[in-house]
Parts: structure tokens; sequence; C-alpha cells
């Protein structure tokens, strides 16, 4: 008869046999796990991109599945007239492929492949990653100034992720200028962002030149704060005493011509009408020497 030194013996040697298995069993489910390497896709709003589903060639696909939170995107069954709804954005293309059109940010997440051969009851999982972005708008920069300071905003639109404005300033030391303050607003229909940023420049340390702002990769034209104004140019005295003196003589000289031709005229109409007045007196004689 075993004694009960020998059955506790047994049942620890028991025990820690079903804690090792359990142990092997837990490891390999999660060297599985970290072996499923994520796809990762990346599109851009208003484009469309290809959801690539690894298979293999040389078996035949029972079924095939895009998903995303077990929300069926596209897919087919091959053995079953399927009537789920596909994403009416998508399209089906060769075994694995699917093709989403028009994409917009409410695109951007986690998806699933989903395929069963026809020779197995298992199902393989793939991982896809879609990251949809948006570029920038050029940032634009207006300015207010006064002797003082300059205040300095710029602006982007239409952008995704949410990025940050960026000063470049180059040298600038903190004393000379400060973010006074920054902002980004998200459209609650198309969820792109508008990000902005106002900076005020001391104008006590002279004109800063080649500064600019950007956000993401997209940079603003380069300017120039505390400029001091231009004052209006004044003209060589020499030249405006000659450019004076010329138009005086020329006006000089239209008056000389308007008087000669008027006194012309003058002269032109009196001899006309001496000779009407000798040709009426000599028809009044005429006239009398037919009456006697």
């Amino acid at each position: 008869m075993p004694s009960s030194w020998t059955l506790q013996c047994f049942q620890n040697q028991k025990l820690f046999l079903q804690l090792l298995t359990m142990i092997v069993a837990v490891t390999g489910l999660f060297s599985v796990t970290e072996n499923k390497a994520q796809i990762q896709l990346r599109g851009e709003v208003g484009q469309n991109v290809t959801f690539r589903c690894p298979f293999d060639k040389h078996r035949m696909i029972n079924f095939f599945y895009l998903q995303r939170d077990e929300i069926f995107v596209n897919g087919f069954y091959k053995s079953k007239n399927k009537t789920v709804a596909i994403w009416e954005n998508t399209r089906l293309d060769k075994k694995t492929n699917v093709i989403m059109y028009r994409l917009n940010i409410s695109h951007d997440g986690d998806y699933q492949c989903l395929i069963q051969y026809s020779d197995s009851k298992n199902v393989d999982e793939n991982h896809i990653h879609l990251s949809v972005t948006a570029n920038y708008t050029k940032p634009t920069v207006t300015m207010s100034c006064d002797p003082r300071c300059c205040r300095v905003t710029c602006a982007s639109q239409g952008g995704y992720p949410l990025t940050k404005m960026m000063w470049n300033v180059g040298t600038t030391g903190s004393q000379m200028w400060k973010i006074w303050n920054s902002s980004e607003e998200t459209d609650p229909v198309t969820k792109l962002v508008s990000s902005y940023s106002t900076a005020d420049f001391n104008c006590s340390y002279g004109v800063q030149k080649f500064l600019s702002c950007s956000v993401g990769d997209v940079t603003s034209d380069v300017f120039s704060v505390c400029v001091p104004p231009v004052s209006p140019k004044t003209g060589n005295p020499i030249v405006t005493i000659t450019a004076i003196c010329a138009m005086v003589v020329v006006s000089f000289m239209v008056v000389l011509v308007v008087l000669w031709r008027y006194r012309k005229g003058r002269q032109t109409g009196a001899a006309a009408g001496d000779v009407k007045l000798e040709e009426v007196i000599g028809l009044n004689d005429y006239g009398r020497k037919e009456a006697s």
C-alpha cells in the first residue's frame, strides 16, 4: 500500500505537469499573436487604396472577408450566395484584393483579412492598419505692426492628423519674440483640422528677417517684421527746377501762338469787310445812273 508521502509526491508531480502544460499553451498563444505582423497601409483623403490580403496561391479559397471591427466591408463565399451589403466605395479586385475609393478620415483604422481554405476548417487572419492623411494648405501670413511690436498670425487648413503650427525664427532670441496663442480646430463633418498660431515680435531690436512658419512638411513664404515705413522720395531740386522752367516756356509759347492766330483772324476779317463795303457803294452808284 503506497504511503501518504508517495501519494503526496505523485499529486505534486501531477499538479506540476498541469501547470507546465498551461504555461506551454499560454506561451504558444502569445508567440502566435506576436508573430502576426500588422500590415501598414497609407492613403490620402479623396484618393484610393488597395487592401492586399496575403493568401496561399496553391490552395483553393472557401471564403474571404475584409472586415473592420466585425463589420463586413467586402469579400466572397464560394459555396453560398451571400447577400451581406458591402461598402459602396469598395470593389473586389482579383482574389483577395479590395480597392477602396474616395477615402475620408472615417476610413482610418484597423481592418482584418479572414480567409478559409477548402481543405481546412481553420480561418487565417491578417491585420491591416489604414492610416488616412490629408495635406495642410500652405500657411498664410498676416501681420499688424506699430512702432513697438508686430503681431503675426499663421493659418493653415484642411490637414490630418492634427499637427501644430511651428515657427522658424532662426537665431531670434526668446526676448525678441513670443507665441501669443496657438490652436487647432477640427471640422465636425470632415474631421479635417485647421491649425493657427499667433506670435508677437519686439521691434525694439530692429528688423527681423528670414522668418517663416510651417505645419507638417508645408512651409509659408519667408517674411520680415519690424520693417520701418518707407518715406516718400524727394526729387533732385535741379531736375525739378528744370522741369518747371520747361513747362513755363512751353506755356508761354502756346499763349503767343494763340494771340498771333487771334490777331491774324481779326485782320483778315477787317479786310473782307472793306471789300464788301466798296461793292455796296458801287452798286448804289450804278442804280442811280440807271434811274436818271
